[in-house]
């Protein structure tokens, strides 16, 4: 079994200490989820929740996903690096293809892309996005990326974005992996046919079990199921190896979960590095 932590929320001095920690004590891997704004009014409509609520502030601090996972590359040698997930509609795909480019470059091919089409309408509006077509222009997206990372000359044109003949000079020495999130059908079936792995959303073990089938089912029907294709599930419930058996006895080969998100953990940097201690040593992780 695999594990990798999730961060989000935490203050910007405490990423590099636990990242750290976290690849000493044997983790495999770190995702950074992804916000640009909280508006401070919005529609609690979270996909993953029953109540809707996303269970955090506007309030709650945000980081640059590229910018902080090159931060940590430079201070980590083993830990792959991802971003679970990033939204990308919300960005230019040049700069989307520079940073991250420039992050699998530093990091000698660490970076697992993940990727999301978001849920919050007003952080497209407050950003000048329009929520409305996210899909198509995140299907675009993914095609210039692939062209920009080329290390060719590459043209597009497309109903969203268009550009004439150009050169892409720093494309990543070796190819950046696709993972995307999400649960809905569309999402589940860009997962099949552009990835190379699928992020859980924070549902229990049989809805991730219902959705991974729908997942491999899309990658034959696209047949890719022959390619190397990772499902990194959302642990939900206790961090106990009891759970974790659970999930090894469905056949999940690789966990990911917030340590940090558990009742009486206090926020000090001191707290959350002994909760990342005591997971891994319940866990075992490392030792095998």
């Amino acid at each position: 079994m695999n594990y990798s932590v999730q961060f989000f929320g935490l203050p910007s001095d405490q990423y590099l200490p636990l990242t750290v920690r976290a690849e000493e004590l044997g983790f495999s891997g770190l995702w950074l989820a992804d916000h640009v704004v909280t508006p401070r009014e919005y529609t609690k409509d979270y996909p993953y929740a029953a109540s809707g609520d996303p269970g955090y502030q506007a309030t709650t601090p945000l980081t640059d996903v590229a910018v902080t996972l090159g931060y940590l590359a430079g201070r980590t040698s083993k830990i792959t690096l991802g971003s679970g997930v990033f939204v990308l509609p919300m960005r230019n795909p040049f700069h989307v293809a520079r940073s991250f480019a420039a992050l699998q470059n530093l990091s000698a091919g660490r970076l697992l892309l993940g990727i999301g089409t978001g849920w919050m309408r007003e952080e497209f509006e407050a950003v000048g996005e329009n929520f409305a077509t996210r899909g198509a222009r995140t299907d675009e997206a993914l095609q210039i990326l692939r062209l920009l990372w080329s290390d060719s000359e590459v043209s597009f044109d497309g109903k969203h974005y268009s550009f004439p003949p150009l050169h892409f000079a720093g494309a990543p020495s070796l190819p950046i992996p696709f993972v995307f999130g999400g649960h809905s059908p569309v999402a589940l079936r860009r997962a099949a046919r552009w990835g190379s792995g699928w992020f859980g959303p924070n549902l229990d073990l049989d809805s991730s079990l219902e959705l991974i089938k729908l997942v491999d089912d899309a990658r034959i029907a696209a047949e890719r199921d022959d390619e190397v294709f990772t499902h990194y599930v959302r642990l939900v419930g206790d961090l106990t190896m009891t759970n974790v058996h659970r999930y090894a006895q469905a056949g999940v080969e690789h966990l990911v979960f917030s340590p940090f998100n558990r009742p009486g953990i206090g926020a000090r940097l001191e707290d959350r590095l002994e909760a990342l201690e005591e997971v891994a040593a319940d866990l075992q992780i490392g030792s095998h």
